[in-house]
């Protein structure tokens, strides 16, 4: 069975490095989901012809997301679905949240991930073997840094939904996981000062001395390590989010090059 993997959130720097580095590794094709990044999906279909197909959809919408599921089984059942979407990182005092913001975060991180696996998972399952993988954030592990309410209640939405659906289809093939990471200097945080960047690296978010420029890692100084989505052989566990990214997995697994990593466990 040629493997398929779907990557919602594509366009994002950690969603390039992943399809890139999951291509060189692996013999199968990506469908490659963006919403306004298309040029970048563009890109990464020149760099592997024939291997990556781009789908453009609004995934704040229903409407989008379910026409995205359609495109998506056009093209087959994959064998792995790694969601990514979110909204870029924005510090905000809890009595200054608006409800707009919140219901949009919601909307792409968790609703479309709710109706895209509905219609994914019950094909999925009949599969031999099938992956679905969340980013989650070390936000979930321990007491969260603050004014990061909106983004710390949105991700202990996706760790819920994650559990459960693990419970639901334990009895399955398919492989229900997350990783929580902490902080990655992307484009992700290009809202956020270096100075809240910094007073992240020294809080209990970090939960101990990082080292590095302004606090943080330089992944390419770090020979060797990855970071694995998901379990694989040695890691068959269902309703797991992996906050220690241990060496040793086999998966979906990508490098970061000249990325930074704010936390204890530096990966690429």
């Amino acid at each position: 069975m040629s493997d398929l993997l779907l990557v919602t959130g594509a366009s994002s720097d950690i969603g390039m490095t992943l399809v890139r580095e999951w291509l060189a590794g692996n013999g199968g094709s990506v469908l490659a989901h963006a919403n306004r990044g298309v040029a970048r999906l563009e890109t990464l279909a020149a760099e592997f012809p024939g291997r990556v197909t781009p789908l453009v959809a609004d995934l704040s919408d229903e409407v989008g997301t379910l026409a995205l599921a359609d495109a998506v089984l056009e093209q087959g059942v994959p064998t792995s679905v790694v969601h990514l979407p979110a909204p870029r990182l924005q510090y905000e005092r809890f009595t200054k949240i608006k409800r707009v913001s919140f219901d949009a975060d919601m909307a792409v991180q968790v609703h479309a991930a709710v109706a895209l696996l509905g219609k994914l998972l019950p094909n999925m399952s009949k599969l031999p073997r099938a992956r679905v993988v969340f980013l989650l954030s070390s936000v979930v592990h321990g007491v969260p840094p603050k004014y990061m309410a909106q983004y710390t209640v949105v991700k202990y939405a996706q760790l819920g939904l994650m559990r459960a659906l693990a419970a639901e289809y334990a009895a399955t093939p398919v492989r229900i996981n997350a990783v929580s990471p902490s902080m990655v200097e992307t484009q992700f945080l290009s809202d956020i000062s270096e100075l809240a960047i910094q007073g992240a690296s020294q809080s209990s978010w970090a939960q101990r001395e990082t080292r590095g420029y302004n606090g943080s890692y330089s992944l390419s100084s770090v020979a060797g390590s990855r970071l694995h989505l998901g379990c694989g052989a040695a890691c068959h566990r269902r309703n797991s989010s992996l906050i220690s990214l241990g060496r040793g997995h086999d998966g979906l697994r990508f490098r970061f090059p000249e990325v930074r990593c704010l936390g204890p466990e530096p990966y690429d």
